[in-house]
């Protein structure tokens, strides 16, 4: 099946854990359907915090140069944008929610953005609350005018071997991809 859907892929953790086997699968998963993907690992980028300064609000646009503008222009280009993390003390990580922060610019300009937003968790334990996580990727989704469509958690990463996660990640995202083809 050939389409046109592109899939932004953040990944919120260090490359060769159980969220970077989530999103390489979970991104084979798409690519049954034809969606394509990139996966970005802020981890390794040079990625600067927001400093809360306001000058994006006169015209969109971050002052910061520094390698998000790779994510913000493959975030103008994708339908899909897939924003993962580990769970830290019930929340995202801090690489995922600087990503998030950065994203500042979108509320003040009507930048281009995808239509759709999903998230990859993963939690160490038997019953991780991937409640407040959800939220806020939910909240940034919304809020940046994308439809949220949900989230794959996978508990008890402490007691899984990577590839544990790989499977689940790998249906989901061909759950996904026929979701946003059957939308577009």
């Amino acid at each position: 099946m050939f389409n046109n859907m592109r899939a932004s892929i953040i990944c919120g953790s260090r490359d060769g854990g159980f969220t970077s086997e989530m999103c390489r699968s979970f991104s084979k998963g798409l690519a049954v359907h034809g969606v394509s993907s990139e996966i970005f690992f802020p981890l390794g980028m040079n990625i600067e915090h927001c400093t809360g300064c306001g000058a994006c609000s006169a015209d969109g646009r971050c002052v910061i140069s520094d390698d998000m503008d790779a994510i913000y222009e493959a975030f103008e280009k994708s339908s899909l944008l897939i924003l993962t993390s580990p769970i830290r003390f019930s929340g995202p990580s801090s690489v995922i929610k600087t990503v998030i922060d950065r994203f500042q610019p979108v509320w003040f300009k009507g930048r281009g953005h995808p239509a759709y937003a999903a998230a990859l968790l993963s939690g160490g334990s038997m019953t991780p609350y991937f409640t407040n996580t959800v939220s806020i990727l939910k909240v940034f989704s919304l809020t940046a005018g994308m439809e949220w469509l949900g989230y794959l958690g996978i508990p008890d990463t402490d007691e899984k071997e990577t590839r544990d996660v790989s499977a689940p990640a790998f249906d989901y995202g061909k759950e996904i991809a026929l979701t946003v083809i059957k939308d577009p």
